[in-house]
């Protein structure tokens, strides 16, 4: 009988915390379609249901990374990184999410969250622009798949499909688009700045720009909510926003970014899954084969995304 040597038990359990840290992260992050449609029905708009949950968000990952750090001269940053990385929550929390959330309005679960997982493939259209070259032929196989399961996703044989879920599919779309972008920004800052003050610098950011908007476009009496919708909008708060930050900053400690990355794919799988079971949404033939070819596609692509770091 062979037993294991000490250190090798220890590399594996370490190896299974951090698999399982990343996949209840993406399970997490897979109720917040479910979360939106059941706060929407209690009759609360995008602007003050972010606005809200941004709020919240904010103070909470600020205890998180103190505890992370051990303490607030840890966090400390300079202004210039902090603005950057506040332009960057921006574009990625404010932003996406504003189209994210107005997606949601309009078309089922299931289909916004396979378009918006498509963000890969905007990171290295944007990454090819930004060398002046295409990318390599087996990633543009994987970007044109992708593409089409994008199309398959939308309905794209049946008209009715089609054209009720454009409008929609289109904001799902801008959205992953305005998120690569962040991404973009994410992969220089953040191997500078490190997780966690690059995710305060970020959500700081959408926090301000989201509740600028909510003054600016919303009403203070829209506030007036049930106390399900609250219980809802913090329930997103924290299982939708700071758990999925805690465990997968921890999941890629231990397992690396890649194989992180590589599981977070089941999240686009359970939103499907909830959202039949939860919601009653079905999805035809062709959509389900279309979000089979994004998610593979993506699998295809993920731990080979373009790093944009700046020179010395």
């Amino acid at each position: 009988m062979v037993v294991a040597a000490p250190e090798e038990a220890t590399d594996r359990r370490r190896e299974l915390i951090g698999i399982a840290c990343v996949l209840i992260s993406a399970l997490a992050l897979s109720l917040k379609g479910i979360l939106a449609k059941f706060i929407f029905a209690e009759g609360v708009d995008v602007a003050t249901l972010l606005a809200i949950r941004y709020t919240l968000t904010l103070p909470m990952l600020v205890v998180v990374a103190l505890w992370l750090k051990g303490g607030a001269t840890a966090l400390r940053m300079p202004w210039r990184d902090f603005g950057l990385g506040a332009v960057g929550g921006l574009i990625g929390y404010y932003v996406a999410g504003l189209l994210d959330f107005t997606a949601l309005e309009m078309i089922d679960v299931s289909v916004e969250r396979v378009l918006l997982f498509s963000f890969p493939v905007f990171v290295l259209l944007l990454d090819g622009l930004r060398r002046r070259r295409p990318p390599p032929r087996r990633q543009i196989l994987a970007l044109i798949l992708a593409e089409a399961g994008i199309i398959m996703v939308m309905g794209v044989t049946d008209p009715a499909i089609f054209f009720a879920n454009l409008e929609g599919g289109l904001f799902a779309i801008a959205s992953a688009f305005a998120f690569a972008i962040y991404f973009m920004m994410n992969q220089s800052l953040g191997p500078r700045l490190g997780s966690a003050r690059m995710a305060l610098a970020a959500v700081a950011g959408a926090t301000l720009g989201i509740d600028l908007h909510f003054v600016a476009f919303a009403s203070f009496d829209s506030l007036a909510m049930s106390g399900t919708a609250w219980l809802l909008i913090v329930a997103m708060a924290i299982f939708c926003s700071v758990v999925p930050f805690l465990l997968v900053t921890e999941g890629i400690r231990r397992v690396g970014a890649a194989r992180s990355a590589l599981i977070s794919t089941v999240g686009p799988v359970a939103t499907l899954g909830l959202a039949a079971l939860v919601l009653d949404e079905v999805l035809t033939f062709e959509q389900l084969a279309g979000a089979g070819l994004v998610i593979g596609s993506v699998m295809a692509l993920e731990g080979r995304l373009p790093r944009w770091r700046r020179k010395a």
